[in-house]
């Protein structure tokens, strides 16, 4: 049973139509339209730097606690891309922000858009700030390195979060939005870790195509002992690069040498644990 009121490319969780039907009761629909509106303008301001950087938005997904515009593909490949998408939301609802501000408008709006701009900069996932810090780091380190670092910065914020909001809710007595948010980011944890497994294999594939697109690609090189688990060589692949792993022995010298592609297809076979050695006994067993 499906959870959601499909329009389209718009997919409206139940619970939202009920959000609305509480606000109504209670007297805050005003308010709660306004907070949507502006959550809504947010995406699609990421759907709209995405279309103009030729990636295609799949679909807008309104949920209780806000929106989410998710993009074609596991993730965007290159890392100046997705630094532009994730920073188009938060730099609109701060010009919006500013705008209200300077014409006056109603308080409330002000203060939405400005605690929408906030909020999204936070480093964390699956927040825009987090997906900067996390594009950002991927060329220094690459994208799997850089997704545990987000990750756990990820856990570290939603830990200040909750300390936070229990405070503010010892002391306001009514003020529980951290929690909100803290509970907000340990459940999209647990879904940004999903979502790597899936990664991990559309690598699989578009490794392949780095090459057989036509295109030439700047090489670089990992070098690992025989006795490492293969594993950390994949850490440090990036996006924009095509790899060549130098497997050493205890006397530094070279005994095999695997491609990226080769690297990713022997690791989803025998497991993440194989150590780099088996890499060069399984290719030249092949």
């Amino acid at each position: 049973m499906t959870s959601s009121i499909k329009l389209g490319r718009v997919e409206i969780h139940f619970l939202v139509l009920f959000l609305f039907l509480f606000s109504l009761l209670f007297d805050f629909a005003y308010y709660l339209s306004a907070v949507y509106a502006f959550v809504l303008v947010h995406e699609l301001s990421h759907a709209a730097a995405a279309l103009l950087l030729h990636v295609k938005p799949e679909k807008l997904e309104i949920l209780p606690f806000g929106a989410v515009v998710h993009i074609s593909g596991a993730y965007v490949k290159k890392t100046s891309h997705e630094v532009i998408i994730a920073s188009a939301g938060p730099f609109c609802s701060a010009v919006l922000a500013f705008f209200f501000h300077k014409a006056g408008w109603d308080s409330f709006f002000v203060t939405a858009n400005a605690a929408l701009a906030a909020v999204n900069i936070i480093p964390a996932l699956p927040l825009d700030g987090g997906r900067i810090l996390r594009a950002a780091m991927t060329e220094k380190w690459g994208y799997v390195k850089a997704f545990n670092f987000t990750l756990r910065l990820t856990k570290i914020c939603a830990a200040i979060m909750t300390i936070a909001g229990a405070a503010a809710l010892f002391y306001t007595s009514f003020n529980f939005s951290l929690l909100l948010i803290s509970a907000f980011l340990i459940v999209n944890t647990l879904s940004e870790r999903r979502a790597f497994r899936h990664i991990i294999m559309d690598e699989i594939i578009k490794s392949k195509k780095k090459l057989e697109s036509g295109c030439a690609l700047r090489g670089d090189i990992i070098a690992i002992s025989a006795d490492e688990p293969a594993c950390k060589a994949l850490k440090l692949l990036g996006y924009n690069k095509y790899y060549f792993i130098n497997i050493v022995d205890s006397d530094m010298n070279i005994i095999g040498t695997v491609t990226e592609t080769r690297l990713i297809e022997q690791l989803a076979r025998t497991g993440i644990r194989t150590k780099a050695a088996k890499m060069v006994d399984l290719d030249n067993n092949e």
